[in-house]
């Protein structure tokens, strides 16, 4: 009886606010959490000055990918503010958007960390540890051109708060004689487990050891996945996988299988700003 008291005063409160004008039925309704929401997710790779490609964007593009995404009232979020969400802790915004980095590329700290502290922007990186771990114990780093981040730079991008850092693998990120993470034909299933994982927790542990906390996400490399990749992931705790499948993800509250098979758009070098986003209204 107490509730049904308290839930009636709420709605009187309400209506009477909306009545006298102090707040408008749009406010209310984007402060009521919804049980099902549609996530973006836009996927970038490099970021460069000398060249355009399908994985690459110049710093200007990125820019206006900041503006723009501002102007059309999204809010960038980290995948951890999306998994709290879907566990029903905390709140989204009324639009949010994630921005994914994959690879691991220092560009992404020289040019597009700049950018998103000028723009209050948050984005999840998804570092290739076996090319961090290279570019560390080879001294050739800080080169905007083909450099990868440096366990040292991984610590300072988290420690900026505009970076989230995920798990892309630490040696599997070829083409062969294993695609990704997808099966090798012949292949037992004890045997795949086996060393697939070994390879994950390993990029887990040198993320960790770098002082950055341990991932909760997963963006399949190449975007190759498969059901016992799958199943894989989910039993070593990972709660979101992030495809390279085109379109929009619809999210659930309190479904975390809705975690499990994430849609991404590649921000491609050769289109606009406009064209991009117009994808996501698609």
């Amino acid at each position: 009886m107490q509730k049904v008291q308290a839930l009636f005063l709420i709605c009187v409160f309400i209506a009477s606010a909306i009545l006298f004008g102090f707040v408008t039925p749009r406010q209310v309704q984007s402060n009521v959490s919804c049980d099902e929401i549609c996530l973006p997710i836009l996927m970038y790779h490099n970021v460069l000055k000398t060249r355009k490609g399908k994985y690459v964007v110049s710093p200007n593009q990125l820019e206006s990918d900041f503006i723009k995404l501002k102007e059309l009232g999204y809010t960038t979020v980290f995948m951890s503010q999306v998994i709290d969400w879907v566990d029903g802790k905390g709140t989204l915004p009324e639009k949010p958007i994630v921005l994914t980095f994959d690879d691991g590329h220092y560009n992404n700290l020289h040019y597009a960390l700049p950018l998103a502290k000028k723009h209050d922007i948050k984005f999840m990186l998804y570092p290739v540890t076996g090319f961090s771990k290279h570019t560390t114990d080879s001294g050739d780093h800080s080169n905007p051109n083909y450099s990868h981040l440096t366990w040292d730079q991984i610590k300072s991008a988290h420690e900026s708060g505009h970076i989230e850092m995920g798990n892309h693998t630490h040696a599997l990120h070829k083409f062969k004689p294993r695609f990704g993470i997808m099966k090798v034909g012949g292949e037992d299933m004890d045997s795949y487990i086996a060393k697939v994982k070994k390879d994950i927790i390993t990029a887990q542990d040198l993320i960790e050891q770098s002082g950055v906390p341990r991932p909760t996400s997963f963006a399949y490399p190449f975007g190759k996945f498969s059901k016992e990749g799958r199943e894989l992931l989910v039993d070593m705790g990972f709660r979101a996988l992030l495809t390279c499948t085109s379109g929009v993800s619809t999210i659930k509250r309190g479904d975390a299988k809705s975690l499990h098979h994430l849609k991404r758009y590649n921000r491609d070098g050769h289109l606009t700003t406009n064209e991009v986003f117009n994808k996501l209204s698609d």
